[in-house]
């Protein structure tokens, strides 16, 4: 019995490290769209959600997953539509509009910034006193942007104004895609609660932004790109990542998960060229250590 759980954990560590390296390494490659094949966000986003979300949901069906039984209450289906849109859609759009401003690597360093605000959103709101532990998280998180914004220097940002805001929007969009379906995901299978925000947010920014207005030209490289990004970027760690939290957790699967901001900035420097100093790095790893701090007790535990 024993044998067999420890072959379960060891599984579940693979997967979870496998869904955080596909996340990181296909920023980069929408990186790559946006640099070399004129690709823009707002094109590449809406197609995205739309595509995956559909595959998904096709997924679902197959499954014989119950896909249609959260709109049956009202409440469930506004959490729902809250969800595609302040959290699926808006993190999907500010994240690849952040990598097209800035890098894949810093794009997505600025995403875990995410419980920094959370732990300063309830403080501020419900008087939540922060503990230590939760302190020192925020001072790393705001030090590591301040390294990443001005490699120390406050008077020039390395940084555009633009891609700053798209960062800290896309961390705030980051926390409402963790809170909000929280209440969703114990009542539905995610997959299905995932799939209809994929399809929801993709319409809604669709009809939004219109993104068959942005003159693309479609060739090898870029269907290639675009399916890896909906498959190897979408779907499968979204999987993975799932099933990972079945066998060790949500504490160590997300501890492993974060290798996504260090493959995304090796493979933009690797395969794109994208120069990072050495206090980029220092920077990257004063954020990333938040998700040590935070999670030194349930470890421990």
């Amino acid at each position: 019995m024993n044998l067999k759980n420890n072959r379960e954990r060891i599984k579940g560590f693979v997967l979870a490290f496998m869904a955080g390296l596909l996340w990181g390494g296909t920023s980069p490659i929408a990186q790559f769209l946006f640099e070399r094949k004129g690709v823009v966000s707002s094109w590449l986003v809406p197609y995205r959600l739309l595509t995956a979300g559909i595959l998904l949901l096709g997924y679902a069906v197959v499954k014989r997953m119950n896909v249609t039984e959260m709109w049956k209450d009202k409440k469930d289906a506004v959490r729902l539509i809250a969800f595609a849109i302040l959290g699926m859609m808006g993190m999907q759009y500010s994240f690849f509009s952040a990598v097209q401003e800035m890098n894949a690597g810093t794009a997505t360093i600025f995403q875990y910034l995410n419980p920094a605000i959370l732990i300063l959103y309830f403080a501020a709101v419900y008087h939540v006193k922060p503990k230590k532990k939760e302190i020192v998280a925020v001072l790393c998180s705001l030090a590591g942007i301040f390294l990443v914004a001005t490699h120390g220097n406050l008077h020039e940002l390395t940084v555009s104004p633009l891609g700053i805001v798209l960062g800290l929007i896309l961390a705030v969009t980051t926390c409402c895609y963790g809170v909000i379906p929280v209440p969703l995901l114990k009542k539905f299978q995610a997959e299905a609660v995932c799939a209809w925000a994929m399809l929801i947010g993709g319409i809604v920014l669709s009809a939004a932004i219109r993104p068959w207005r942005f003159r693309t030209e479609i060739d090898a490289a870029v269907v290639i790109g675009f399916f890896a990004i909906v498959v190897l970027g979408t779907i499968l760690p979204f999987c993975f990542y799932l099933a990972s939290l079945k066998s060790i957790g949500s504490v160590y699967a997300g501890l492993l998960s974060a290798v996504e901001p260090v493959a995304a900035t090796v493979i933009a420097s690797v395969f794109l060229g994208t120069s990072f100093q050495t206090i980029d790095v220092v920077g990257f790893a004063l954020v990333l250590s938040t998700m040590f701090i935070l999670n030194i007790g349930s470890m421990k535990a």
